[in-house]
């Protein structure tokens, strides 16, 4: 039975509980006193929270289409409000809503705060519909734009950005059900951006809505950290870090791409799985987890990667995760292969000639000679000796002739290592013979005061020979 215009009137001003008379789009026909004070004048939609309007119009039309009251839950646009509507039919063209009003005091207090911090912060807040068409801008960070609050309302996103612009791309692709995190760094800025889809109770996309905040207090640093990014996106270098759990969480690199990965490939999942056929990258990651810096070699496909770990901490010094940087290293490794091929051929070649430079003769049995020419120096001597102990050792000499004839000249040097050359000898039971001295050497060694008392001295290697053979020919009877 339809209510007629007086009674309906009567209705709504002595109903103490909100309530207002609705047409099916939505337009409020109607309101008392107690619905204008807990719900709001005008058209119902805009006092109800943008993401619950598409579930408040599946309501309104199940009520137009039955005989049952339809009721909801919904979020009104007043900060912390919320109300259970209820539907019912009136006549063919409008319905009954009755409205139970609650203050969630958590979220009011929640939504002030987040205020209050949105009011002091250089950001920006904004959204679009479907078609990219600006809905809400507020924010102080407006100005860095050369933009008021509420300039750009009524606006389309993707006639102010070109086609080719990083913002036209990520709206679309938001609108499409993507989220994103987006940094850019300006002249004047240094933006962290988030774009998130607004979805109905469907869960179709409705629109986005957008969060920027300005963290260019130094925006110098801000600009070293983009020239840093941009280097790695070119340089034949990756940089990747992990957490605890080995989940990837950067990846970023020019090196990455050339080996075939991207961050869309590693960044968010395990790394420990991605590898798991390879137990040497998984310890090497655990070693840095384990909180060891490095570096490591290993192969990969057809080239070899030089990797730098190091883990990285909390504030309190604890481990949270580890970070790597990973250069190929092939030519640099093989050239260093040859490097040390050709260092160890020199070293060797050095040897063969020291020892040329010091050969040790056996010219009689039990005697060795040693033909010292040219300058005797610390190094040089050293090894004369090595190897003439060697020698005494090996073939149990009884003699050690150590035969001047082609030294010049000499000096305190190179009198103290002959010295120390047959004292050492001595010891081994053998005797230390100097021979073939000229006689500028002898002057020399006279003004040096060298004292040779302990070690005999003969004319040449022939005097040396005769002595020996006197001496083994008398021990022979």
């Amino acid at each position: 039975m339809r209510m007629d215009v007086p009674a309906a009137e009567t209705l709504l001003r002595g109903c103490p509980t909100p309530l207002a008379r609705v047409s099916l789009s939505g337009e409020t026909l109607a309101t008392n006193a107690a619905w204008e004070a807990r719900v709001g004048s005008g058209a119902l939609d805009a006092r109800v929270h943008e993401q619950d309007r598409a579930a408040l119009a599946e309501a309104r039309r199940a009520a137009f289409g039955a005989e049952a009251t339809q009721s909801l839950d919904v979020r009104l646009s007043r900060e912390g409000d919320r109300a259970r509507l209820s539907f019912w039919r009136a006549d063919e063209r409008s319905l009954w809503a009755a409205a139970e009003v609650t203050r969630d005091e958590t979220e009011a207090r929640k939504a002030r705060i987040l205020l209050d911090c949105f009011r002091g912060m250089d950001a920006i807040l904004w959204s679009c519909d479907a078609e990219g068409k600006i809905l809400l801008s507020d924010g102080k960070g407006l100005t860095h734009l050369g933009l008021a609050p509420g300039q750009s309302v009524g606006l389309n996103v993707f006639e102010i950005y070109p086609p080719d612009s990083a913002v036209h791309t990520i709206v679309k692709r938001t609108l499409a059900g993507e989220t994103f995190f987006h940094e850019d760094v300006t002249e004047k800025a240094h933006w962290l951006n988030t774009y998130t889809p607004l979805v109905d109770a469907s869960g179709a996309v409705q629109g986005l809505q957008s969060v920027s905040v300005n963290f260019g207090g130094d925006l110098h640093l801000s600009k070293k950290s983009k020239a840093i990014a941009e280097c790695i996106e070119r340089l034949p270098i990756c940089i990747w870090a992990i957490d605890e759990q080995g989940t990837c969480t950067l990846f970023e690199g020019a090196l990455g791409k050339q080996m075939g990965r991207t961050a869309t490939d590693l960044v968010g999942k395990n790394l420990f799985e991605v590898y798991r056929d390879r137990p040497d990258l998984v310890a090497d990651m655990r070693r840095a987890l384990g909180g060891e810096e490095h570096v490591v070699e290993r192969p990969m496909r057809d080239v070899k990667l030089r990797m730098r770990y190091a883990p990285v901490r909390d504030p309190f010094g604890a481990v949270i995760g580890a970070c790597a940087s990973t250069e190929d290293a092939t030519e640099q490794l093989r050239f260093e292969a040859q490097l040390r091929a050709q260092l160890e051929l020199i070293e060797s070649q050095k040897q063969a000639i020291a020892e040329l430079g010091t050969p040790i003769i056996e010219v009689w049995q039990d005697v060795l000679a040693v033909p010292v020419v040219g300058t005797l120096d610390a190094a040089r001597a050293e090894q004369m000796l090595a190897a003439l102990l060697d020698a005494v050792t090996t073939r149990k000499a009884r003699f050690a002739l150590l035969d001047l004839t082609g030294v010049e000249k000499v000096d305190a040097t190179t009198a103290e290592h002959l010295v120390r050359v047959a004292s050492a000898v001595r010891l081994l039971g053998c005797e230390g013979i100097i021979t073939g001295i000229r006689p500028s050497v002898a002057e020399t060694l006279v003004g040096l005061d060298v004292s040779l008392a302990q070690t005999r001295t003969l004319r040449s290697l022939k005097d040396a020979l005769r002595s020996c053979a006197g001496f083994s020919a008398r021990r022979a009877r």
